[in-house]
């Protein structure tokens, strides 16, 4: 208390007491690197000695902003932080809530189909473009600028909306091809929003910014459910039509709101570095940036590996040739594009042939500690919030009996454990200890923890303990948006794009990986107990078909699929609480306040801690010559 009194009154006046020739330092003066990051056009176009640096006493006496400059960069900076907040705002909002709003009507659509062994198609359709094409909207937005890459995705996500409303019960093909236009718009969607999120500011201003953007995400996270099973009860189509009339809006406010503001294209440049020889800069030099060949191969490769998983145990046995086939396919296809990711670093052979072309996935970020284990925490978080949205929805259908509004409106207990991680997650990077390892690892612990416990919950059928684990899960996710996002850009200030795509890419292949076990594990547990869960015209294919059954055979139909899914739980929880293992590699990154540098570890901030005196101080001065030496070179 006493030191807080004396910095508070004693220091600050015996700071005061300078000189008349003194001038104070003001905010622009004391931080080179928030000045040299300003992400204003119009203040970048001004040279700073033509505003008059008249000291105004009465606003100085905050002990800030003593100069026009200062003032005239705090208020530029906030008249660009609302552009970007309305400009993105509908588009933000559509991702998160395509990403959720089937959730409670997820079965009855399945079922309308009578398609509800293939259920997870509906959802893997979504994520297998929307986590494949992540790399390519992040080159796209990068070689034909923010912009144009923004309407593009909307224009894709409108597209996709429009397919699925349409779609006959008899075209379950149509609605998954929908479903892949979907994810592969709200994957640009998400993408381009946090790149422009993370364009021209410090990361101090980015982590304000992602404040914002946390919240809308728990918002169309968490009423997404709700939403969505409410319109069921009238028609599951209006879970897409809805996307229409907030797609046209966000193309008229990115318009007319966000374009002056936004980054345009990008120099194609060599990914060896070189600045010697002469680069094209026509449209085909920028399509050919593009790593096809890598979007092939995974897509197409994890594609087949979820097809031979989702059949296997539920339509053919493990055995069946039209179950190995696909998975011997889908691993060769990985291993061939694992094979050419790695020819396509630099100094590589494929390099060589293609200087210009972008991998898909740069394994020497991969490789790195703190990027991989970054991918693999998005990695798990994928995999709960998915489970916990689909499988608990499933559980509220299929067990409880519930109507798709019930179901909905059960999952919003999850949003506020999101809405309140996530407000931990904004205190620790913006207030207090403004770091991003703490609420990492927090979340990574409670994750885990609230999915097994779930599980324990789903089981015993105890309907109070599963909105109170739905709510500790919801806590453990919502702590690990932001603060991943800041975590990667600033280890990585160079390749804000790479970093940020891998994350997105991470958790968008979480979500289909988990998704596709559980059901797998669901289909063969029913297949186990004699049950039939295929699309035959005599098995439980909709739900129509299961309140066909007499009360006998209804009651044993809800207790193995209780069991099915309990156990699917179980199993993903093991993923989880390997991510608190992975967690303890993690470095650390300290948010710069009252313009001090960012301090990063560059090791394991554990090992830091335990071993202080040999890392500590190491990987802290070597955090501050990157961050200079990345300074140096905006300027």
């Amino acid at each position: 208390m006493a030191t807080i009194l004396y910095r508070k009154f004693f220091k600050k006046d015996s700071s005061q007491q300078t000189s008349p020739s003194q001038t104070p330092f003001c905010n622009h003066q004391r931080d080179s690197s928030d000045a040299s990051n300003i992400p204003l056009t119009d203040l970048h176009m001004r040279r700073e000695k033509d505003i008059p640096r008249t000291i105004d006493k009465s606003f100085a006496s905050d002990g800030d902003d003593a100069c026009e400059v200062c003032r005239y960069q705090k208020k530029a900076l906030r008249k660009y932080r609302w552009k970007v907040i309305i400009g993105l705002f509908c588009p933000f909002l559509v991702q998160a809530l395509d990403s959720t709003i089937i959730a409670g009507a997820l079965p009855y659509i399945a079922s309308d189909f009578h398609q509800l062994s293939q259920l997870n198609w509906i959802i893997s359709a979504f994520k297998l473009t929307s986590a494949t094409f992540i790399p390519l909207w992040a080159q796209y937005a990068d070689v034909f600028g923010r912009y144009t890459a923004l309407q593009t995705a909307l224009l894709v996500m409108l597209l996709g909306s429009v397919l699925c409303s349409a779609a006959p019960v008899a075209s379950f093909a149509m609605l998954l091809v929908g479903r892949a236009f979907q994810g592969l718009g709200c994957s640009g969607l998400l993408i381009i929003t946090k790149i422009i999120l993370a364009d021209k500011v410090s990361l101090k201003e980015n982590a304000r910014n992602n404040t914002t953007f946390t919240i809308v995400a728990g918002i169309g996270y968490g009423v997404g459910p709700v939403v969505g099973g409410y319109l069921t009860q009238a028609s599951w189509r209006w879970c897409f039509i809805i996307n229409v009339p907030l797609g046209i809006l966000g193309l008229a406010l990115a318009h007319f709101v966000l374009r002056s503001e936004l980054l345009g294209p990008q120099k194609v440049t060599r990914t060896d570095g070189s600045t010697n020889v002469e680069v094209s800069q026509t449209f085909r030099a920028k399509v050919a940036t593009i790593d096809f060949v890598g979007q092939f191969l995974f897509l197409f490769g994890i594609g087949l590996l979820v097809l031979g998983l989702t059949w296997a145990g539920s339509y053919y046995p493990w055995s069946d040739v039209k179950v190995l086939a696909p998975l011997i396919v889908g691993c060769i296809l990985m291993v061939a594009f694992i094979t050419w990711e790695y020819l396509m670093l630099p100094g590589s052979t494929l390099s060589l042939s293609f200087p210009t072309q972008k991998a898909m996935i740069p394994f020497n970020l991969v490789f790195s500690r703190n990027a991989g284990v970054l991918m693999y925490i998005n990695f798990v978080t994928g995999m709960a919030m998915y489970a916990v949205f689909y499988f608990v929805g499933l559980y509220f259908a299929l067990v409880k009996q519930f109507a798709s509004g019930q179901s909905g409106l059960n999952l919003i207990y999850y949003m506020p454990g999101l809405a309140g991680g996530a407000y931990i997650a904004m205190f620790a990077c913006n207030k207090f200890p403004l770091q991003t390892f703490f609420p990492l690892i927090l979340g990574t612990f409670i994750e885990p923890l609230g999915i097994t416990l779930l599980a324990l919950a789903l089981n015993s059928n105890s309907q109070s303990t599963i909105y109170g684990m739905l709510a500790l899960t919801g806590i453990g996710t919502g702590l690990r948006f932001m603060p991943g996002t800041l975590h990667g850009i600033a280890y990585f200030p160079t390749q804000i794009a790479s970093i940020i795509s891998m994350s997105c890419l991470s958790t968008d292949l979480g979500g289909t990986i988990a998704t596709t076990l559980m059901l797998n594990i669901f289909n063969n547990k029913l297949r186990t107990s004699g049950l039939s869960f295929s699309g035959s015209a005599d098995s439980a294919s909709s739900i129509d078909a299961i309140a066909g059954m007499d009360s006998q055979q209804q009651a044993f139909f809800r207790e193995q699929a209780k069991r099915g899914i309990v156990l699917a739980f179980y199993a993903l929880s093991a993923f989880c609480w390997l991510g608190v293992l992975a967690c303890l590699a993690l470095g650390n990154v300290k948010i710069g306040k009252n313009g001090k540098a960012d301090k990063v570890c560059k090791g394991s901030y554990i090992g830091s801690v335990l071993w202080r005196r040999n890392v500590a101080r190491e990987t802290v001065e070597e955090g501050k010559s990157e961050r200079v030496q990345h300074e140096s070179r905006i300027l």
